[in-house]
């Protein structure tokens, strides 16, 4: 495992985990750096850009110090952020003849450009951005995909070859998302937002919801993530409506989160209409379900081909604050039906996305390339 990849970030902890949970013998070759966020335009000046990119080439001193130990592995994996740590993965590979892989997990010119809006699409940085990641993905053996329209978006508009990917779901750490029974079977239940705060979450409809259903007193909803792209914004206007039941958690280490996460009843997940929302899944989906809570998310194609509405999850019409009201009213009205959902949700977890299900399925298509 290479790179700088922050050793404490969820997907980089997930992989370790799942493939020592596989015995898979790993060499951690690492130069720290931990993730920052990058969701204002005033970050996207060149030299920001440039003090990010500098930085991450400490990992030569790292390749230099473990050089003949990387003689003896078969596989380069790198780990997340790692678009300019693949540039330096290559030559390495090249050299010792080892198979270099990949896990983008965030196309940098999709996120900036589409998702964030801190990027216009046909500006010469986005384009330069999209051209570095058409490279970078190319230069691997073997590139990861979270969903079969992630890799169909990789291979149309970044001509990733369809030889070199592989789709591979994120799944979510059930040693830091820790299962409990759902067993809340009454109409009093707590709504929960978990992550970044970026358009493409849809805040603002949970907040116009909020407000819509602010005499009920049985809805509370709980808000935990730090502070993002749109959060000063619904902040502002939580408290501009005096929303007595909305309370905000943020810039909160992240060993605080689990206790606030696992009150949840109602989990929720994308709720904009999007490009994006119909082509990928967010990490809180699989957090959800491995919470064994009720992930309620934007009916979208992507979700549609692993899910199914009522059974293991609860999809409703994205971009409308009508249609999350409405979803919102006939759980807290049917608590048999959140139990149901919750406990298929966790099933499937269980069976798909824990550390162990992910590293074999991982370990599986590394083997295809060997």
């Amino acid at each position: 495992m290479f790179g700088t990849y922050d050793k404490n970030y969820t997907s980089n902890k997930l992989i370790l985990q799942g493939l020592r949970e596989n015995q898979i013998e790993i060499l951690e070759i690492n130069a720290h750096t931990a993730v920052t966020r990058l969701d204002k335009k005033q970050e996207m000046s060149w030299y920001q850009l440039l003090k990010r990119i500098l930085v991450k080439y400490r990992i030569l001193i790292e390749i230099l110090k473990n050089w003949q130990k990387i003689r003896t592995v078969d596989v380069i994996y790198v780990g997340y952020p790692g678009h300019f740590d693949v540039l330096l993965a290559y030559p390495l590979a090249k050299l010792f003849s080892k198979k270099l892989v990949f896990n983008p997990l965030l196309i940098f010119y999709t996120g900036f450009s589409e998702e964030q809006g801190i990027l216009k699409k046909k500006s010469l940085l986005a384009q330069i951005i999209k051209m570095g990641e058409t490279l970078i993905y190319n230069l691997c053996d073997l590139v990861f995909a979270d969903t079969p329209f992630q890799k169909e978006y990789l291979i149309r508009d970044f001509s990733v070859p369809e030889k070199k990917l592989r789709v591979l779901p994120i799944g979510a750490d059930d040693r830091y998302y820790q299962y409990t029974p759902y067993t809340n079977l009454s109409k009093k239940i707590n709504v929960v937002y978990y992550g970044l705060y970026s358009p493409i979450h849809g805040v603002e409809y949970i907040i116009a919801a909020a407000d819509i259903l602010k005499t009920d007193p049985d809805i509370k909803f709980t808000m935990v993530g730090n502070r993002g792209h749109t959060f000063d914004v619904n902040l502002a206007k939580a408290n501009e409506l005096r929303l007595t039941n909305v309370k905000f958690y943020y810039d909160l280490p992240l060993e605080k989160h689990p206790p606030l996460i696992q009150e949840a009843d109602i989990f929720l997940g994308f709720l904009q209409k999007h490009p994006s929302v119909d082509r990928v899944i967010p990490n809180k989906i699989y957090q959800g379900l491995a919470l064994g809570k009720v992930v309620l998310t934007a009916d979208a194609p992507v979700v549609r081909s692993l899910f199914t509405h009522k059974k293991n999850m609860y999809f409703c019409i994205p971009g409308s604050t009508d249609a999350l009201v409405k979803a919102i009213l006939e759980l807290k009205n049917n608590p048999k039906l959140r139990q149901e959902i919750a406990e298929n949700g966790h099933s499937l977890y269980q069976e798909k996305y824990t550390p162990r299900a992910v590293g074999k399925q991982m370990m599986a298509y590394i083997s295809e390339i060997l």
